[in-house]
This record gives structure tokens, sequence and C-alpha cells, in this order.
């Protein structure tokens, strides 16, 4: 005799019972139930406490964001060695001025610091600049 049982992740299929054994088919259906609530269960476990899980971040809809994947964390040190690499071709007095510059000083504020002319600071801060762009 066929059974048919019905899975919602399965869906539709027919199994071979033994005549007429309704207990059979019964602890099939059971079973059938049971297996899918253990699945259903893992994946939610899996989703709330694996926060570096790529799907858990689209059903907790950023929330995981704030973590910084294994991934990232390896990205962001190696921009951070290119960065370094690159900063490390300017010259000193490039180097200076393009950290005054970049902490939000204006070419004429940073010239009156080193009490420079402020076309020398222009300059170095446009070639430091080129290089960099080039560099990285």
């Amino acid at each position: 005799m066929k059974a048919t049982i019905s899975d919602p992740d399965l869906g539709i299929y027919e199994i071979e019972v033994p005549d007429d054994d309704s207990a059979a088919i019964a602890e099939i259906e059971q079973f059938t139930r049971e297996n899918t609530r253990m699945i259903r269960n893992a994946e939610r476990r899996e989703r709330y406490h694996a926060p570096y899980h790529l799907e858990a971040l689209e059903f907790e809809s950023g929330s995981l964001a704030y973590h910084e994947t294994p991934e990232q964390i390896l990205l962001r040190k190696e921009r951070e060695e290119e960065y370094q690499l690159a900063l490390a071709t300017l010259t000193p007095a490039q180097y200076r001025r393009f950290e005054m510059w970049m902490d939000g000083l204006s070419c004429r504020e940073i010239a009156d610091i080193e009490e420079a002319d402020f076309s020398s600071v222009a300059e170095s801060i446009s070639a430091a600049r080129k290089k960099l762009k080039k560099v990285l």
C-alpha cells in the first residue's frame, strides 16, 4: 500500500507501507514532523549564534553588521599596510604638511605654523597627493 506524506520542507511524497499498517504511517508522519522541527531549530540557532555567517546578516537585517568579519579585518590591515608604504615614499616635509592638511588645516595655516611660503606648502601638498595617488 502506498501512503502520501506531506512535509513542509520536502513537499508531498509517497512511501510504500505494509498493507493497512496505520501505526507505521503515523510513526512516519511523526518522524517527519520531528525531523522538520529539529532542522528548523538548528537553522534558528545557527542564525542567532553565528555572527560571521553571511546569511545571518540578511536574516537579522543588519543587526549583526557591527561585527567585523575575519575577511574585513584582513582587508583593513592590508589597506593600512599599503597606506603606510605609500606614506613612506613622501619626503619628511611632504609627510608633515600632508598630515596637517589631512587634519583639516588649510595651506595658509600650515604655512603660518611652519613659517614657510604659501606656494611651497601648496606645492608640497600637491606633490604628496600625486605620489599617493600613483602608489595607491
